[in-house]
């Protein structure tokens, strides 16, 4: 996400603008207990035997195991969970019991989101008391996370009252590590196991990593290098091999190489050793890092910002094309999680734009060939979008145009297109009459804040229509007077039908970047609008609404 995604080329040493800092949890695994769950974090160095602290690569959730037995507790296990499912939503640590292994053994796990959490219990409940497991037997860790579960079964074959379901999950477990280490394999894996992921992924011996940059509850992105290059990638993991298997694809279509997006160099698998657990996708890095890194740190000209914004139109445009090029079947493509967090900037100080993860294939208007990627069904899939604070209206509201969504989600992709010119234009030098844009802010965090809730955003976005404030410079600033404030409001329209298609924008930003012939600048706008290089100008049709 990553939802999102991650994203696959960030400046190693950048810190990014948005994303919170990582969980850092007290870890501990006791000397019986079989298993361990350091892979899901780093441990650090804190001068101490045990416990030690690690901090989380794949949540912002830690967990914790007590032994309760005759009324002393002891520790079996702390650590970082796997993901932030559902059950980690207090800052403390509050036990429920979750399995009776025998009448004066009880077993109690505990999720909490904040640093350090798990470090102590705020209370302990009564085995017998309401909940607990006595009569009814073990229960799951809760949000069905596997390591956890995992964990909580070690625990248990230690005390050796195992029921037959968990028997047959560490027969399972065993059966992966003896594939792992060269043993004999067990005779068929269940779809979406270990042995089925890692089927044909080779591994990569000459990858380095060396620092996460980006992670997500799906996905951490590493810098690193690949044969001596600089590159990135973003490692799943082992439980989200489905959406490693759909960007791969997506990755892998023919036809699907553009300037302007991010490029896969390789796809394997990592561990045991060094690389983590799991299937990685490596990609190209683009050591400027993310176009929201980049717009905190840089100001640009006219002729900088528009190169952005032109390129980042470009790509998108170019996605949600459909097209047969030279024999080669191009699918349309949606995005559903455009940020500036999965947009990145080139050298040449263009976008690309990354993070496949939510990209959906869309139906076509011509007759694909049959290895083409089938569309999703139902509306859950269709509905799926990614960072909250760039979802269209009808998103928002749940109101996509479900009958012909090939269409509807093109348009969404188009109203988070517009709030990304908008970020990328309030950096612009040439739109401000002193030349100091103010600093970065992404869009409606003047409004709302750095974290917008749901329903701040529906009332803000959905009913009472509002969006992010054009300057009153910005129009005048341009070759086409009121040009960027038209095109930023036809992207963005609360009418999805009224909004611009991807390919329109690239026409009427082109436009705004001919050289002026009878609109001279106004007084309050003494810096000059310096026009695209020939090659890029193109005249903006009369009508450019969208039509699909």
């Amino acid at each position: 996400m990553l939802g999102t995604l991650g994203l696959g080329a960030l400046l190693p040493t950048a810190v990014p603008t948005g994303p919170p800092s990582r969980r850092t949890c007290v870890f501990f695994e006791a000397p019986r207990v079989r298993g361990s769950t350091k892979a899901l974090g780093k441990l650090l160095d804190t001068g101490q035997e045990s416990p030690r602290v690690i901090r989380c690569l794949y949540s912002r959730c830690c967990f914790g195991i007590w032994n309760l037995t005759q009324d002393q507790a002891q520790v079996e296990m702390q650590g970082c969970r796997d993901s932030d499912e559902p059950g980690c939503e207090s800052p403390h640590c509050e036990l429920s019991p979750r399995a009776q292994p025998r009448p004066t053994s009880t077993l109690f796990t505990c999720s909490c989101a904040s640093d350090l959490c798990n470090a102590n219990y705020s209370q302990m409940p009564a085995p017998g008391g309401p909940g607990a497991a006595g009569s009814h037997g073990p229960q799951p860790a809760p949000g069905g996370s596997i390591w956890l579960a995992l964990a909580l079964l070690g625990v248990l074959l230690l005390l050796l009252l195992l029921p037959a379901s968990v028997v047959l999950a560490l027969r399972q477990r065993a059966a992966r590590r003896a594939r792992v280490r060269g043993g004999p394999a067990a005779p068929a894996p269940e779809p979406g196991s270990e042995r089925d992921w890692a089927a044909g992924l080779p591994r990569v011996p000459e990858l380095r990593l060396s620092q996460v940059i980006r992670e997500g509850g799906h996905a951490a992105v590493w810098a690193g290098r690949l044969r001596g290059q600089p590159v990135a990638v973003k490692a799943f993991a082992p439980r989200a091999a489905a959406r490693f298997r759909a960007e791969r694809a997506l990755y892998e279509l023919p036809g699907l190489r553009h300037d302007h997006l991010v490029r896969l160099i390789a796809a394997g698998r990592g561990g045991p050793g060094p690389l983590p657990p799991g299937p990685l996708l490596v990609l190209e890095l683009h050591p400027k890092g993310s176009l929201c890194h980049y717009l905190s740190q840089h100001t640009s000209d006219w002729r900088g910002s528009l190169r952005m914004a032109l390129s980042l139109v470009q790509g998108l445009a170019f996605l949600h094309e459909e097209r047969w090029l030279d024999g080669q079947y191009k699918p349309g493509i949606a995005h559903r999680d455009l940020s500036s967090q999965n947009v990145l900037i080139r050298d040449d100080g263009s976008c690309a734009i990354g993070d496949l993860g939510l990209a959906l294939v869309l139906p076509g208007l011509t007759q694909p060939p049959a290895w083409a990627p089938t569309p999703p069904r139902g509306p859950a899939a269709i509905m799926e979008a990614g960072t909250q604070r760039y979802m269209a209206p009808e998103l928002l509201d749940k109101t996509l145009d479900l009958q012909d969504w090939g269409t509807a989600l093109r348009r969404a992709d188009v109203y988070s297109l517009a709030l990304l010119l908008w970020e990328v234009l309030s950096r612009c030098q040439d739109l401000r009459p002193d030349g100091a844009p103010p600093p970065f802010q992404l869009a409606y965090e003047a409004e709302l804040g750095s974290s917008p809730t749901t329903c701040e955003l529906w009332t803000f976005v959905v009913e009472e229509r509002r969006r992010p404030s054009i300057p009153p410079t910005w129009p005048s600033c341009t070759t086409v007077p009121g040009g960027l404030r038209d095109l930023l409001e036809d992207g963005w329209d609360a009418d999805p039908e009224a909004r611009l298609t991807a390919e329109c924008v690239r026409l009427r930003l082109a436009a705004l970047g001919e050289p002026r012939a009878t609109h001279p600048g106004p007084e309050e706008c003494p810096h000059s609008c310096p026009p695209l290089h020939p090659e890029d100008g193109l005249s903006a049709p009369p009508h450019c609404h969208s039509s699909v």
